[in-house]
């Protein structure tokens, strides 16, 4: 923050960094103080006066400001979490059976199991437990040992852990390279370029 004194009167303004976040725990960790702005785009915005910051993270939660008597959503913002799967929305359910895949002395067994497009997965284990043998096989670049099992067709993008470079150029180099006209645009400089 620093002080700034307006050349037209004396009074002090205090220029603040702001953080704008969409991850609560971070604002809270972040913040002393939350001031939630609320509006209609191109139309009118109110910023709320500074709260603590439990309250102010419950007030965006809640869409109203207790202290204003104001509602500025319709709806409340809620983060249940389910234990029953019949609640979960499932939709574009995908469908694997049981199948092993070898590596050497290492054997990778798999029980048949389904997911769906609307849930985040995470596989926990120990390095050489098979996670990525695992997702590798459903994302078809690696093949199982047993031919007469298929898996279903999935759209799986499936990025290594380790990337390889293939060149041995700069990134300069080959931005400059693969894509010359973006490359001198302005906002392309701004954007890309100047961060490098």
């Amino acid at each position: 923050s620093r002080l700034l004194l307006s050349s037209e009167n004396s009074s002090p303004i205090l220029a603040t960094s702001s953080w704008l976040r969409h991850d609560l725990a971070v604002l809270d960790y972040l913040s002393d103080f939350i001031c939630c702005l609320y509006g209609v785009p191109g139309v009118y915005g109110v910023v709320t006066l500074p709260s603590g910051v439990r309250e102010g993270i419950n007030m965006f939660l809640d869409g109203f400001i207790r202290s204003e008597n104001m509602r500025f959503r319709d709806s409340v913002l809620s983060f249940k979490v389910t234990d029953q799967v019949e609640d979960i929305k499932r939709t574009g359910s995908v469908q694997y059976p049981s199948f092993s895949k070898s590596l050497g002395d290492f054997t990778l067994n798999v029980k048949a199991g389904d997911f769906s497009d609307s849930e985040i997965i995470v596989m926990l284990g120990e390095n050489g437990t098979g996670k990525t043998t695992m997702i590798r096989i459903l994302a078809g670049a690696l093949k199982l040992d047993d031919d007469n099992n298929e898996l279903p067709q999935m759209s799986i993008s499936y990025k290594p852990q380790k990337i390889s470079p293939k060149s041995e150029n700069t990134v300069r180099y080959l931005l400059h390279e693969k894509i010359p006209t973006m490359y001198q645009h302005p906002q392309f400089k701004t954007d890309v370029m100047t961060p490098l």
